[in-house]
């Protein structure tokens, strides 16, 4: 199966490149770097440097290797960027998006993964854990970008038979993962390392069973 991974050279995209490739599977990899490295790209996938902002550019890429299915996981990721400039969260992960969706339409693609998030759909959470059948009330950029794309997907689904999956990932952490990334478990770790006055922001009480419901899942 030949797949396509937008984001591929980020901490996830990275991992499922390395996952497909075990599989056996052909993978090109979508990925502006902007977050990603060249450090993460698995040798074995064919790289195209391409932002899905750029249709044009993308278009080329789905025209040349003609992919069975896509990894949708190239995004802005960072929840207090959404807020500082939500005109660029809103370009990359919206239109940046439909940009892919036109592509998996245009060019007969079977499937597209798309890596979505967990608790920034449902922002002050009502219970505890949240799961899929929570309430969605995303209070960030970040989250109502994500959850927009979950209703083109749904759209696309529809009216042109693209079957599709949404991952709503929680906490993710692991190999590749960096401090920068904004992400609460190696912020954590790097507190604990260094370290360093660790400041937990609202209800202690709550925060603690947050962190306690990550770790036992």
């Amino acid at each position: 199966m030949k797949v396509l991974v937008t984001g591929g050279a980020g901490f996830i995209g990275s991992n499922v490149v390395d996952l497909l490739i075990e599989r056996k599977d052909q993978v090109i990899i979508v990925d502006n770097l902007s977050s990603g490295s060249m450090n993460n790209v698995n040798r074995r996938a064919r790289f195209y440097n391409v932002d899905i902002k750029n249709f044009k550019q993308l278009e080329d890429v789905f025209e040349k290797e003609r992919p069975d299915k896509v990894v949708h996981a190239a995004a802005q990721v960072q929840v207090v960027k959404s807020m500082e400039d939500p005109v660029f969260d809103a370009s990359t992960n919206i239109l940046g998006s439909i940009n892919v969706l036109e592509c998996c339409k245009k060019f007969k693609v079977k499937k597209i993964i798309y890596l979505c998030t967990g608790g920034a759909l449902y922002g002050n959470p009502k219970y505890l854990p949240a799961d899929e059948k929570h309430p969605i009330d995303p209070i960030s950029g970040y989250g109502v970008s994500k959850y927009t794309v979950e209703k083109y997907l749904y759209m696309y689904n529809i009216n042109y038979g693209l079957d599709f999956i949404s991952l709503r990932f929680a906490n993710v952490y692991g190999p590749r993962d960096s401090v920068g990334s904004g992400r609460v478990i190696p912020a954590f770790v790097n507190f604990l390392l260094i370290p360093l006055h660790l400041v937990l922001y609202g209800n202690i009480k709550l925060v603690l069973l947050k962190i306690f419901l990550a770790s036992s899942t």
